[in-house]
């Protein structure tokens, strides 16, 4: 048993190291060029001195804040796959990452400040709120691309009960054979007489392929804490909710995957892409405080590239005029000159991005074609050459 425990112990602390965010197989977008947005709003739909949105190279970082010290951040990357199942699409997905921290200069008595809290669904406080709230809206009666909710991560409900730090792992791919969602976590307690526990599967969907993938891993460490999900074609939505105050004064923070299914080559408008946090923001107020931003017109288009391709001279069916290096009245040979070749071994052409086989172009269109010109130059060569005899 303790082999075991030992083993699995390992097992986990391997997958846990695995940094934030990486992919293979796909391409980040490139902010400002291939990601534009229109206009960033505070959650009242107001400009606002406090709310930021901007791209520092290609993620993107929003934000707002308040006179309490209360802020909701997000961070989001975008990504296109290279290559998927084939249903004549294109697929994009955003990995959001958003955290709200609670302030520390909060109203309590007579002047007197304390911290700000998160809402937490306690006897304190009335009604639930969410604590971290994303939502995402566009719409479908233009036909040009949907929300594909049944991989985005997660794509169910689901509740947090043990008290403990939890790190997640969230993969989402899509590949030639195979596409899917996994989200698994391992829990380690903060006492220090835990042991760490193996890691398991909360929701896993389809088969996952890794050749073709985004992968994100993060810790969390609220106490009894529920995730609802709602997922349509032109909405997706994630609601997170913190059920005791135990961990209210400190920091919440969660990651999503929200993927996109367009037309080959299309690109996709994100009409609201909307960020929510709810605080308690005195002992005496039993009222939430909602702070958030909503970010408009978000444009996501394909990544640009060029084909290289070279000019192409078809091959005359005249004879040269240029004296014949074989001596007179000797035949000449039927060898017909090789295909003109690259430095790096390959034939004149062009190459797509990707898997693809190079498109070859007429100068290197086989034996076929070559024997038959040697045979037209050989013929008028032997003509030219019986005449001069004669």
């Amino acid at each position: 048993m303790l082999t075991l425990s030992l083993i699995t112990s390992l097992a986990l602390a391997d997958s846990l190291t695995v940094p934030e965010t990486s992919y293979t197989g796909a391409t980040i977008l490139q902010g400002d060029t291939d990601v534009i947005f229109d206009t960033v709003l505070n959650s009242e739909y107001e400009t606002s001195p406090e709310v930021y949105a901007f791209f520092e190279g290609n993620t993107l970082y929003v934000g707002n804040s308040d006179d309490y010290g209360n802020s909701v951040d997000a961070i989001v990357e975008f990504f296109w796959f290279q290559s998927s199942i084939d249903r004549g699409s294109d697929f994009y997905v955003a990995v959001i990452k958003v955290r709200a921290t609670p302030g520390r200069d909060c109203p309590l008595w007579m002047g007197l400040d304390t911290d700000c809290e998160l809402w937490a669904d306690d006897l304190a406080d009335w009604g639930e709120h969410p604590v971290v709230s994303v939502e995402a809206i566009t719409d479908v009666s233009r036909e040009q691309g949907a929300f594909r909710w049944d991989w985005a991560v997660p794509f169910e409900n689901y509740g947090i009960d043990a008290y403990g730090q939890v790190s997640f792992t969230n993969q989402y791919g899509i590949g030639v054979s195979a596409e899917g969602a996994v989200m698994a976590h391992g829990e380690i307690p903060l006492d220090e007489s835990g042991t760490v526990q193996a890691e398991g599967d909360v929701q896993v969907k389809g088969f996952f392929n890794p050749s073709f993938m985004v992968q994100t891993q993060y810790d969390v460490t609220l106490y009894e804490w529920d995730v609802y999900v709602n997922g349509r074609a032109d909405l997706m939505a994630w609601d997170t909710y913190l059920n005791l105050g135990e961990r209210a004064n400190q920091s919440a923070y969660y990651e999503y995957f929200l993927p996109v299914q367009v037309e080959v080559d299309q690109s996709f408008v994100l009409d609201e892409f909307n960020f929510i946090a709810n605080f308690d923001i005195g002992n005496f107020n039993p009222f939430t405080h909602e702070l958030g931003l909503s970010l408009q017109g978000i444009e996501i288009n394909p990544p640009l590239y060029e084909e290289h391709e070279e000019e192409v001279t078809e091959p005359s069916s005249e004879p040269s005029e240029e004296p014949s290096s074989e001596p007179e009245g000797q035949e000449p040979s039927e060898e017909t000159e090789p295909s003109e070749e690259q430095p790096d071994g390959s034939t004149n052409g062009f190459e797509l991005e990707g898997d693809s086989e190079p498109v070859k172009s007429c100068n290197s269109t086989g034996k076929k074609n070559g024997s038959q010109h040697g045979l037209i130059l050989f013929a008028l060569a032997g003509l030219v050459g019986f005449g001069r005899r004669r």
